[in-house]
């Protein structure tokens, strides 16, 4: 703790004894006295964040278009191999999703012909 302490109070002491170094830290528009050069500094600097932000939105915008041209290319590649014979289509169902279809299937057959019944029953005796 002593030693940080004594760092930072030798640090303070020389831009204490060195105001040269203290103005030197500071901004440049700080210390010119001309509005002019000051709005060229600024003019500038916003010039520079203008390309820098149009530099990052074209790095973006080849992301983007990376990763659609590599999906677009792995359907392909998928797409050949299908034709080939190589691979499954995904459209194919597997065997257990059918046996649950047809499954669903007949539970809904069932259930309608259970109403149907219970409904010709009750018109039958009224």
């Amino acid at each position: 703790m002593k030693k940080y302490f004594y760092a930072v109070l030798a640090a303070s002491g020389l831009l204490f004894l060195n105001p040269a170094a203290a103005s030197a830290s500071l901004p440049h528009s700080l210390l010119t006295e001309n509005p002019t050069e000051v709005k060229a500094e600024r003019k500038a600097a916003k010039a520079a964040a203008r390309e820098q932000a149009a530099a990052a939105k074209q790095v973006s915008k080849m992301k983007k278009l990376s990763v659609k041209s590599h999906r677009l290319g792995n359907k392909l590649e998928h797409l050949m191999l299908v034709v080939l014979g190589m691979e499954e289509s995904k459209t194919v169902t597997s065997p257990r999703q059918l046996k649950r279809q047809l499954h669903s299937h007949q539970k809904q057959l069932k259930m309608r012909a259970k109403l149907s019944a219970r409904a010709r029953r009750s018109h039958t005796h009224d």
